[in-house]
């Protein structure tokens, strides 16, 4: 019986089959009743904001375009989106398979009255940007906002290929160091996308489209029309109008000559042009610029690339002297890695720096890209001697006749107004002869020479002359030392500073100087050296101490430095140069 009524279902089963297959293949084949998916049309991006039209499409079919009315606040539409983060445009011409939600993007035309600013990796006259940090004050990185329109803004800037850049609304630190963007508006608000002229580059900081970063492909003057949006920011729109063509300058650096005859200050092409390098050339990958200049017998010079920033000083610290073709016998490489010259004459200079590092600096760059111009392997120096000295027409100078009584060849040297003493050649002595240091006279009265002195040129024309000592003279070493240090400390009862040149040693016999310390904590001092009223800008250090106690520091290189607190005997032999201190019991 089991077995009947199992049969008996299963033949059941089989004609529901039947019926079902051949009622649908009925239905296939009238198409009586086709599925149908409803599409959904919202004003916002959310499914929770007003439903602005619903369409029932075939399966299969698409949804006809429409366009809505703007609203009532004034707000226009901008387009049609698939995904509510409105970054995908709906396309129209996609086959509708399922129930669809379509996002609305629509512009409001707020007042906007922030300050926009152009800001990136650019050059010439902005550079300096490093993306809005540097843009604090200044008005050639702004867009002016256009009278009558409540957020539209204008700004004409010229570009250089491979500048890269947005634009932002800036707050800045209280420093003015560092910037945060309150708003941006990127490459993909641009209204030509990626033409001829730029690219939108993807901004590693965020990977919204409207965010990209704008890559320069052309060079060019270029005016952009910024409209803003400050309800939806990518409803923001970016209009540009190349104007034309800029005369690129491939040699943006003016360098000059620095250091001993600047006193190692900066300088202008006002206070000494024949300083100035001639305008670059272009050769090949590289920028060469050329110049001759009359140097001094122990002149120091560097070469700055860059008036105001210190951070391009060309010197032998960085290895940019090419010593394969600069005459050795005419320039060395003193002990503080200064490019020093050896012998008086006329020298001619030749600077080559990499185009590509040379491009992205100008005058008002301060700290920006540092790590792209600072790349000293990009530049190199060479040194000719080519003439005798000559004077520059219109400096004045004072002339110095260097004198050896016969222990050296003497010459002559020219300082211009506000420049440094050179060093000058040491001459030959005699066993037990310590060298002073060198002088000269006005009105009979001898002027010490130091190299810290910044001459006020007067075309006059002096004899330097020097002083020696020696282990057996009774006469007085001509030098006072003084004592300049941390006020932690008295000498003789007169507090130490860093400043006055007023805590002298006493002068006990021909070349040795006393003084006691009494210190209050840690000390840190130097001896210096004065001749005939004048600092010789010579200093005694850790280096000079004898026998150093515990008390001392001797890590401590740039100052003497006294650890402990107590009283001290300081005793000083200008014959040998060196220091003792003793605890005083």
């Amino acid at each position: 019986m089991k077995k009947i009524l199992k049969v008996l279902s299963m033949l059941v089963l089989v004609c529901l089959v039947g019926i079902v297959l051949g009622s649908c293949n009925d239905n296939d084949q009238n198409n009586e009743n086709p599925t149908t998916y409803k599409v959904t049309f919202y004003a916002g991006d959310s499914e929770d904001d007003e439903v602005l039209k619903q369409v029932e499409v075939e399966s299969g079919q698409t949804v006809e375009e429409w366009t809505p009315e703007n609203k009532e606040d004034g707000s226009t539409f901008v387009g049609w989106y698939a995904t509510p983060s409105l970054t995908h445009e709906f396309d129209f011409s996609t086959p509708i398979t399922k129930d669809t939600s379509v996002f609305s993007m629509w512009a409001s035309q707020q007042e906007d009255n922030r300050t926009w600013e152009i800001v990136g990796n650019l050059t010439g006259e902005l550079a300096g940007s490093n993306w809005g940090n540097g843009n604090y004050g200044k008005d050639v990185f702004k867009l002016e906002k256009v009278e009558g329109k409540p957020n539209v803004f204008e700004g004409t800037f010229e570009l250089t290929q491979n500048n890269e850049f947005q634009f932002a609304v800036l707050e800045f630190t209280e420093e003015h160091t560092t910037s945060k963007w309150v708003a941006q508006m990127g490459g993909g608000l641009l209204d030509q996308g990626d033409n001829e002229w730029f690219k939108a580059e993807e901004n590693y900081l965020d990977p919204q489209a409207w965010k990209s970063n704008i890559v320069v492909l052309v060079s060019g003057e270029y005016k952009f029309t910024l409209t803003t949006d400050q309800t939806t920011p990518e409803a923001g729109v970016i209009d540009v109008e190349r104007i034309g063509d800029i005369e690129e300058d491939v040699t943006p650096f003016e360098p000059f000559i620095g250091g001993s005859l600047t006193h190692g200050q900066h300088t202008t092409k006002a206070d000494n042009p024949d300083l100035f390098f001639p305008v670059g050339e272009l050769v090949g990958d590289n920028i060469v610029w050329t110049g001759e200049f009359s140097f001094n017998a122990g002149e120091r010079i560097n070469i700055l690339m860059v008036v105001n920033d210190w951070n391009v000083q060309l010197n032998q610290q960085h290895n940019v002297l090419d010593k394969e073709n600069t005459d050795a016998q005419n320039v060395n490489i003193n002990s503080a890695n200064e490019i020093e010259i050896i012998n008086s004459g006329k020298y001619k200079v030749v600077i080559t720096a990499n185009k590509d590092v040379a491009s992205v600096i100008s005058e008002d760059v301060i700290g920006a890209n540092l790590d792209t111009y600072n790349n000293y392997e990009s530049y190199s120096v060479k040194l000719t001697k080519v003439g005798d000295f000559e004077k520059t027409e219109g400096i004045v100078y004072n002339t110095y006749n260097v004198k050896y009584n016969g222990k050296g060849d003497d010459y002559t040297v020219y300082v211009r107004n506000g420049a440094q003493f050179p060093t000058i050649k040491n001459p030959t002595l005699a066993d037990g002869e310590t060298l002073v240091g060198w002088y000269y006279e006005v009105e009979e009265e001898k002027v010490g020479l130091g190299y810290e002195v910044v001459l006020e040129a007067s075309n006059v024309t002096y004899d330097l002359n020097y002083e020696v000592i020696t282990a057996s003279s009774t006469t007085n070493d001509p030098r006072k030392f003084w004592i300049k240090g941390d006020s932690t400390a008295t000498l003789d009862g007169t507090t130490v500073s860093w400043a006055n040149q007023t805590h002298y040693l006493k002068q006990t016999s021909a070349h040795t100087y006393e003084g006691t310390l009494v210190v209050n904590g840690a000390f840190n001092f130097q001896i210096v050296s004065d001749l005939y009223g004048v600092n010789q800008a010579i200093y005694y250090r850790t280096g000079a101490v004898e026998n150093p106690g515990d008390f001392i520091d001797k890590t401590s290189l740039a100052n003497i430095k006294i650890t402990e607190s107590g009283t001290y005997k300081l005793v000083f032999n200008s014959l040998t140069g060196k220091v003792t201190i003793t605890v005083v019991e």
